[in-house]
């Protein structure tokens, strides 16, 4: 059923929590880029995409390993894959995905 047909009840009951939303992003984030990177924190927020529609936002706080590079086949894997698995537990939301190193959330920057 669309989005648009279901009840805001029964729409909000398919989302999952933070905390699972967070744990599915990184189990796939550490398995995608564990050899260039090791995934240190992983944030998850709601917003709404340039549509109107709900969406989330998902940042995946990286430790880069010395001398590897990240590849950008591994990040499209890790979206396509993050956003596999989240619709597999029946959240509907399109993830956005940010990346940022510790030293940038310590600086307050912006990935």
């Amino acid at each position: 059923m669309p989005v648009a047909n279901r009840s805001n009840a029964a729409y909000n009951a398919m989302m999952l929590e933070n905390s699972q939303i967070a744990k599915i992003a990184r189990q796939v984030a550490t398995a995608n880029l564990s050899s260039s990177a090791v995934v240190t924190t992983v944030t998850t927020a709601p917003f709404t995409d340039s549509e109107g529609r709900d969406a989330l936002r998902i940042t995946i706080v990286l430790s880069p390993v010395e001398g590897a590079k990240i590849e950008g086949d591994a990040t499209l894997d890790t979206l396509v894959q993050i956003q596999e698995h989240l619709l597999a537990a029946g959240e509907e939301r399109f993830p956005l995905l940010e990346y940022a190193t510790e030293n940038e959330v310590t600086a307050g920057g912006d990935s």
